[in-house]
C-alpha cells in the first residue's frame, strides 16, 4: 500500500492492526524525523489549525516497527483495521 505523510502520523498516534503476508500486527512507530511537520503554521483560528505537509513518496520512510519490535516494509500492508474495537 502506499501512504501519504499524514496518513503516517496518524497511524503512528492510533496504532493501528496491520495485515502483512498471512498474519497481523501492531503498528507501532514509524520514524518520521527526516520528514515535515504534521502541520505546517498557517492561519490559526478555531477552524483552521495550519497547512497538512506533504513530502514526495520517494522521501517517505520505507519501514515501520511493530509493537514487538520488529521491522515491517510499509509496501508489504494490505489491510488496515483499527486497534480499538
Amino acid at each position: 500500500m502506499q501512504f501519504k505523510l499524514f496518513q503516517l502520523y496518524q497511524m503512528n498516534s492510533s496504532k493501528p492492526i496491520v495485515g502483512i503476508d498471512i498474519t497481523e500486527v501492531q503498528w507501532d512507530n514509524c520514524d518520521l524525523s527526516n520528514c515535515p511537520p504534521e502541520r505546517v503554521p498557517g492561519t490559526v483560528n478555531m477552524v483552521n489549525h495550519g497547512r497538512i505537509s506533504s513530502c514526495p513518496p520517494e522521501d517517505l520512510p520505507k519501514t515501520f516497527k511493530d509493537t514487538d519490535g520488529n521491522e515491517h516494509n510499509i509496501e508489504d500492508i494490505h489491510s488496515l483495521k483499527s486497534s480499538t474495537w
